[in-house]
């Protein structure tokens, strides 16, 4: 039971809570036919093909697929814990029925069976390695939280770049149109001065012609 209790008392520091409430709220509203719980444990699966090959698969390799199993596990503990209580408000409030608690309970109890499991398969490879899998499994679960956290700075850091990029190119244009505008504008009045100054000396001329006739 100890090796059970490992999951909840590291995940409680590492991993944040979400907003359970109105995700189960809306999970459950309006439904009528309730889904399983959880999707199939793919990763359970592959540890048991693994383990039951014809031609013997590496320890090592059996160790591996016993962890990512026992990483999914914990990860299945973990979304009990927080939609527990919310489920529980929900169901002093009247708004789910008893048909969708009991496929709660059952899905608790299966994750409650599944950590057992693990924890018995992880002491056939190694004394006492059951008491440890699964803070292993929850600070590798942490690490790629942390991996997909970073990916994503990474990509929000990327799109800011471009944005100021494309910014910073809209804004070179934006000048350069305003000074092709000036220097047409300063073309166009030295052209209407040159024209001003034309009519100007056509018509100085003609008042010296006019003199001169006289």
């Amino acid at each position: 039971m100890n090796s059970l209790a490992l999951p909840a008392l590291y995940l409680g520091g590492c991993i944040a809570a979400m907003s359970v409430f109105s995700f189960v709220y809306r999970r459950v509203t309006g439904i009528k036919t309730v889904e399983p719980w959880f999707s199939e444990n793919n990763e359970k699966e592959q540890y048991i093909i693994l383990l039951n090959a014809e031609k013997p698969v590496p320890e090592h390799h059996l160790r591996a697929a016993l962890l990512r199993r026992a990483m999914e596990a914990v990860r299945r503990l973990v979304h009990i814990q927080q939609e527990k209580p919310a489920l529980q408000q929900l169901m002093r409030m009247g708004s789910i029925g008893d048909d969708l608690w009991r496929d709660f309970s059952v899905a608790e109890q299966q994750t409650m069976m599944e950590l057992q499991e693990v924890s018995q398969e992880a002491n056939t490879y190694k004394s006492n390695w059951g008491q440890t899998i699964f803070s292993t499994a929850a600070q590798m679960l942490e690490h790629e939280k942390q991996k997909i956290l970073q990916k994503e700075m990474k990509t929000m850091k990327e799109a800011e770049e471009k944005r100021k990029e494309i910014q910073e190119k809209e804004f070179k244009m934006a000048e350069e149109r305003e000074q092709e505008r000036r220097l047409q504008e300063a073309k166009k009045a030295e052209e209407d001065l040159l024209k001003m100054e034309e009519e100007e000396q056509k018509v100085n001329n003609k008042n010296k012609n006019k003199k001169g006739k006289k």
